[in-house]
């Protein structure tokens, strides 16, 4: 249930992020795809970041070189989830949550450089600043309350899909 349960807090700190970003950009208060209060490409975001530090972990390294290999691989990843979630929601939803098409450069709508390097910086420190608390409270989550969030998301996801 770690995993579960780090998806969640994540997808749930995104859509935080998301609108408190959105109050200060747009003046509104959007809670994206889905009805709840989650932005899962967030917890998939987290999930990457705890899968890439398990896998680094294996090899013996001094950390700086660990930092920057954890830099490289994580924001190679951030850019392909980004990519590969603005695609999906292009197609299933038929609609555009975000465009890049006027930063310098972009690759098409969904990634460009200036951002992908920008989710690189912010899942390092992620990484290396909030996830170890997280992780404890993570640890804590009783599996019950993970299978209510795991139904309720479930739900959710049928809901919007209906929609």
């Amino acid at each position: 249930m770690y995993y579960v349960n780090v998806f969640f807090v994540f997808s749930f700190l995104g859509f935080l992020f998301e609108n408190v970003l959105n109050i200060f950009t747009n003046d509104n208060f959007n809670s994206g795809i889905l009805y709840g209060p989650w932005t899962f490409i967030y917890g998939i975001g987290a999930l990457l970041i705890v899968f890439l530090n398990k896998f680094l972990a294996q090899y013996p390294m001094k950390k700086w070189k660990k930092v920057i290999l954890f830099y490289l691989g994580i924001t190679i990843l951030m850019t392909l989830v980004e990519f590969g979630g603005g695609m999906l929601i292009e197609t299933i939803f038929h609609r555009t949550y975000w465009d890049y098409t006027n930063m310098r450069f972009n690759y098409g709508k969904y990634i460009c450089l200036e951002v992908s390097l920008a989710w690189g910086v912010l899942a390092t420190l992620v990484n290396y600043f909030l996830l170890p608390p997280i992780n404890r409270f993570v640890k804590k989550i009783p599996k019950l309350v993970s299978l209510i969030f795991i139904v309720l998301f479930i739900v959710d996801i049928v809901l919007t899909l209906i929609n």
